[in-house]
């Protein structure tokens, strides 16, 4: 469903700016030195015309959620003993990645290292904040979210980027956050919005199905310093 969901995202919502960028001729620009703008890229294969999703209220559909019975004293204390031991287990991973991979993608627990080899914007750190903010440890989800502020998603030292972990990881843990949190931290839309630029692109294709190993370089109309090849 977070799929699904952040592909509907990159649809719908960006083809409003991405169809009137087809048609004005923007020429390419950069947002600050060194930085590629890929609101303003021109696209290749530009979509014609686009089928909107229905408008209106949605239909009534029938529950499916099981209905449980009340829980007794014994289950209940059951099931706090595991969810304890799951916020626990959760923790003590969180502040092991805060201490030696931060900002980081990824930890690797036993060396005490770090690696990044999901862009380099921190998917350990973007796809736990909805984990964060489930587990009530809004201190830290706070602390998060001001370090999304330093991630840059126009732009990655990697060569290749794999669309489809782009889009769960770090576009599902942006909307999904966004989302849980009730709009109260706006950058996380707006970061949304900017990884979804960017992954935009790698649906400009003869039959706009996205690549999924997208070398990315190759979609920047000019050469810069920053991006060599």
């Amino acid at each position: 469903m977070v799929t699904v969901a952040c592909f509907l995202f990159i649809y719908y919502f960006l083809s409003i700016s991405q169809s009137q960028n087809a048609t004005s001729q923007v020429s390419p620009s950069e947002t600050e030195p060194g930085v590629f703008s890929w609101a303003t890229r021109q696209e290749t294969y530009p979509v014609k015309s686009f089928i909107h999703p229905p408008s209106g209220k949605p239909k009534q559909i029938p529950a499916i959620q099981h209905k449980f019975q009340p829980e007794s004293e014994a289950a209940l204390k059951l099931n706090k003993e595991r969810r304890d031991a799951v916020k626990s287990a959760f923790t003590r991973s969180w502040s092991g990645y805060r201490a030696y991979a931060w900002m980081k993608d990824d930890l690797t627990p036993v060396s005490g290292d770090s690696r990044n080899h999901f862009g380099g914007w921190a998917a350990t750190l973007v796809d736990s904040l909805d984990t964060l903010w489930i587990m009530g440890m809004k201190v830290e989800f706070a602390e998060a979210v001001a370090a999304v502020k330093d991630i840059d998603f126009t732009t990655t030292t990697q060569e290749e980027i794999n669309v489809f972990e782009t889009t769960i990881r770090y576009l599902g843990g942006l909307l999904s956050a966004y989302e849980l949190s009730k709009g109260e931290y706006p950058l996380l839309f707006e970061k949304a919005i900017d990884l979804g630029e960017m992954l935009y692109a790698a649906f400009d294709t003869p039959n706009r199905m996205p690549i999924t190993r997208w070398h990315w370089k190759q979609y920047v109309p000019y050469r810069q310093k920053r991006f060599p090849h």
